[in-house]
């Protein structure tokens, strides 16, 4: 890269005049340590150990060769720094601390005796080593926690995405296989009585595993958790593929405006609770009701069955209706009536179609 090349030449070029500002001049042998450890550091930054071994002999032998301190020993300290950012600490703390015993071994053996003071010799080793390799450790541990989260947050959103798809396909197939077996159980009842209305009840079967099918693929092949074409404006239907099946439903559905996703979230409601009914309350009938509550859209299905268990049977229905609910906004509850029976209500907020 061009500033990697740049950078290279700011330091071949910063300690050839720092040198020259001290009155000494460098031969060959100094230029190719100087270019080799700055074309090392730069060049080997994806290879931060072999850059670390090639700064560390080629800036020892220009320091013991007697040249003057520089620019080249920043070569180190970028090398130090790339090591500890890149490599696991373990690793890098024993690369760096071998790096430091050559550096003081270095300084040791340069004859100048101002340099042996211990506490300027605890200075070059903070100054070359520690500092560089603690940066390089802290944006490590930082950068190894960042992508930690990410992957959490990539499980926790695919999970909650496989619960939410998990719970539409209970939905969608739940219902479906209710009027099937319901269907089913009349045909059975009535075929050798009456042929007619087993053959409609088959045809009730056949009709019913087409839609449930065809909702299924549209789901699945969106990976989207509502199924596909449902609405406040399909309740109508649905109701009288319930009552189709044998179970009487009374239907009040006023005029209101809700979003989308609420809108989907309703009919939903009806439907899961509806289902309920059909597999667990026994002869009964009931009632659905949507309309405006003090600013709301309340939503109410009630069956009067007499066993008290009608939707409270769906239990992990219900669970899954009350996330669904809570997360468009709205609240949900579900209990027996006094009369005997089972309510599931939700309370929805209005809003302007999506």
């Amino acid at each position: 890269m061009a500033w990697a090349a740049g950078l290279a030449v700011v330091l071949v070029v910063g300690t050839v005049r720092v040198a020259a500002g001290q009155g000494v001049g460098l031969g060959a042998g100094a230029l190719a340590l100087v270019v080799t450890a700055a074309l090392v550091t730069v060049g080997l930054r994806r290879h931060p150990l072999g850059a670390l071994a090639g700064a560390m002999l080629t800036v020892s032998g220009y320091l013991l060769a007697g040249y003057p301190y520089g620019p080249v020993q920043v070569c180190m300290v970028i090398a130090m720094f790339e090591v500890a950012r890149r490599r696991p600490l373990r690793t890098s703390a024993v690369a760096c601390g071998l790096a430091a015993v050559l550096a003081a071994v270095t300084i040791l053996l340069r004859s100048e005796p101002a340099v042996h003071e211990p506490l300027l010799l605890a200075a070059g080793w903070t100054g070359w080593v520690v500092l560089p390799w603690s940066v390089g450790a802290l944006l490590h541990v930082t950068g190894e926690a960042r992508e930690r989260a990410r992957r959490e947050l990539v499980d926790r959103t695919a999970a909650a995405e496989r619960i939410r798809l998990a719970g539409a396909v209970h939905d969608v197939a739940g219902h479906g296989f209710a009027l099937v077996a319901m269907h089913a159980g009349i045909a059975l009842l009535v075929l050798e009585e009456d042929a007619a209305q087993a053959r409609a009840s088959l045809e009730a079967i056949k009709a019913t595993s087409d839609a449930s099918l065809a909702e299924l693929r549209g789901m699945l092949d969106a990976f989207h958790p509502r199924p596909a074409a449902t609405g406040l404006a399909r309740l109508g239907a649905l109701v009288d593929e319930v009552r189709t099946a044998g179970l009487p439903v009374g239907l009040t559905l006023a005029d209101v405006t809700l979003t989308a996703e609420a809108d989907a979230v309703a009919y939903r409601v009806v439907q899961e609770s509806l289902t309920n009914v059909l597999r667990h309350a026994g002869p009964t009938t009931a009632d659905v009701r949507v309309g405006p509550a003090g600013g709301d859209v309340l939503v109410e299905v009630t069956d009067y069955g007499g066993t008290g268990r009608g939707a409270a049977a769906g239990g992990r229905g219900l669970a899954g209706l009350r996330d669904t609910v809570e997360a468009a906004g709205g609240r949900f509850t579900a209990g027996p009536t006094p009369r005997g029976g089972f309510q599931v209500t939700a309370r929805l907020p209005m809003g302007g179609a999506a």
